[in-house]
């Protein structure tokens, strides 16, 4: 077992804003710098929704309140915007005490945090939550759950509205090691005892470090007992039914993110940068970051979506909105880029209105990586406008017809 999993490991929401169906890619995977990384063991990276702090979890660590092998403490890092870089972390020494320290969530405006403080041979009784009352923090206080296990290795995962928890933990009930567990809470504000998620999800192996996305629809973790690269992968599944018991089968999230090591406890901020925690450096676990490039799969329309007419198209932005480049070409030109503002404009005043950027794949010229990148350029752009990523949907689609030899396009559709 990884020295990581001796602790109290816990991951936490960062207000992710990508759809159920969107498949993910990534790209610019990085070690954060030695700011925020040391000699000993960092974990459940969490960055706060104003992009200010980025909490952590750090092991093994002199400094920490209890000392070297007391647990985990509550580490942070502050963004500073004048240099584009993260700050030498600091220990959160008003939150954290000699057990088992970590942040497990936090509401949408990060002014109440959900923690824990655990102990060895001592079961928790719940989790803990604080509110932040002009620049300080309110005294701990206990928010009951029912069936916690520590045996081994407990993982929490608090929902930004309050609604539904996940657990990885090593049950009575469970398939092997740690298994993934859900509990909700009812009208009277009570936990129900967590319940297994079953042999789709769980197996002989260990899952851990659960994260929910903020549709509630999509569910990541990681696991050394499906198959994978290396040690543990980082996976996820799809919530089916509307239930949570019933899940789609796991998928990997694949080499650009995932190692022959230990990489565990993923989270999001926004919908663009991914963190995570990794030993593929070898020795201790470090924390990384990564971009979140959606994957562009080959489609032909979505049954069901009705797209803006011709005349539609038209009477909002004044003409088509196509962007066509030259062979080889996926920067966008400032022509382009004009074109793109008459977008933002629009879509902004209207919430209603989503986007879908199609790029038409010249049968005798054009290759996916060169349509892939013209179409991340555009959603770059849109981003940068203020669109949400969530708005803006991908795909590559036949042309239907020969164009010219130095000519491809990408046509911008819109539905309701």
């Amino acid at each position: 077992m990884h020295p990581m999993k001796y602790f109290i490991c816990i991951l936490f929401l960062a207000i992710p804003l990508l759809s159920q169906a969107q498949l993910l890619d990534f790209k610019d995977v990085m070690r954060l710098p030695a700011s925020v990384n040391s000699k000993v063991e960092e974990s459940m990276p969490l960055r706060s929704p104003d992009g200010k702090t980025l909490y952590f979890a750090r092991t093994l660590e002199p400094e920490n309140k209890g000392g070297v092998y007391s647990g985990s403490d509550v580490w942070i890092s502050r963004w500073d915007g004048s240099t584009g870089r993260w700050g030498k972390s600091s220990n959160l020494s008003e939150i954290n005490t000699k057990g088992n320290n970590a942040i497990v969530g936090m509401n949408k405006d990060g002014t109440t945090l959900y923690l824990t403080d655990t102990r060895a041979g001592k079961s928790p009784k719940g989790i803990y939550f604080i509110r932040k009352i002009n620049e300080t923090w309110s005294r701990p206080e206990l928010i009951r759950i029912p069936g916690l296990e520590t045996a081994s290795f407990l993982g929490v995962f608090v929902s930004p509205d309050f609604e539904v928890i996940f657990l990885s933990m090593k049950g009575q009930d469970g398939y092997g090691e740690e298994d993934l567990y859900v509990t909700t809470r009812d009208v009277a504000g009570h936990w129900s005892n967590p319940i297994n998620l079953g042999a789709t999800i769980n197996t002989k192996g260990f899952e851990i470090s659960p994260f929910l996305s903020a549709d509630k629809k999509r569910l990541f973790f990681s696991s050394n007992g499906h198959p994978g690269l290396g040690d543990a992968d980082i996976f996820y599944c799809d919530r089916l039914y509307d239930s949570w018991e019933v899940w789609s089968a796991p998928r990997n999230l694949g080499e650009h993110l995932n190692s022959k090591g230990f990489d565990a406890f993923f989270s999001l901020y926004g919908d663009s940068v991914v963190y995570f925690s990794s030993n593929r450096a070898g020795g201790l676990a470090d924390l990384y970051s990564a971009k979140v490039a959606p994957q562009v799969a080959p489609v032909k329309g979505v049954a069901g979506r009705r797209y803006l007419s011709d005349k539609e198209i038209k009477d909002l932005f004044g003409s088509p909105l196509d962007l066509h480049f030259k062979r080889e070409i996926s920067d966008l030109s400032e022509g382009q880029k004009e074109t793109l503002g008459k977008i933002n404009n629009t879509v902004l005043a209207k919430n209603e209105l989503r986007c879908a950027l199609l790029a038409l794949k010249n049968p005798e010229t054009n290759d996916l990586e060169i349509c892939k990148m013209r179409l991340l350029a555009i959603l770059d752009q849109l981003k940068q406008s203020g669109i949400e990523g969530s708005r803006i949907t991908f795909g590559i689609e036949p042309s239907g017809k020969i164009l010219p030899s130095d000519q491809e396009t990408v046509r911008i559709r819109f539905y309701r």
